[in-house]
């Protein structure tokens, strides 16, 4: 008697699909039709709330960005801070090891690009965490 174990792949389309949402939201676009933006362009951003906050929605197939209160918090702690802590703690490594810096230096030279690196990924964190959010529960 043998066992033998059966592995279930992901259906082709059920990839494509993954692939499509992934590449929507890496174009910022709505994860649903792809057309619409998630954010204002860059150049109608004003305030910093601007560059930070999604749309409401999808004014052509009204799927809405922002489902509920908090519902980007998981995005921005796993999407957005994690990459940015690898990010500096990779530029701490490199200064540490190829330069003779004070500590305040190492923290200025750290902290600085650390934050400007995160502010500037927070976007696609969101835009990725909705179209995984999409792809895994069907809305």
């Amino acid at each position: 008697m043998t066992n033998s174990v059966t592995t279930t792949q992901p259906e082709p389309s059920s990839l494509k699909k993954a692939w499509l949402y992934f590449s929507r939201s890496a174009r910022l676009k709505c994860p649903v039709c792809g057309e619409s933006p998630l954010y204002k362009p860059v150049s109608k951003v004003r305030s910093v709330n601007d560059w930070f906050q999604t749309l409401s929605g999808c004014p052509k197939c009204n799927y809405v960005y922002d489902q509920e209160p908090g519902y980007f918090m998981l995005a921005i702690w796993t999407l957005d801070y994690g990459p940015a802590c690898i990010f500096g703690i990779a530029v701490l490594a490199f200064l540490t090891n190829f330069f003779n810096l004070s500590t305040v230096q190492l923290l200025i030279f750290t902290l600085i690009p650390t934050l400007v690196f995160a502010v500037l990924i927070v976007r696609h964190a969101k835009a990725f965490y909705l179209a995984m959010d999409h792809y895994f529960f069907h809305k």
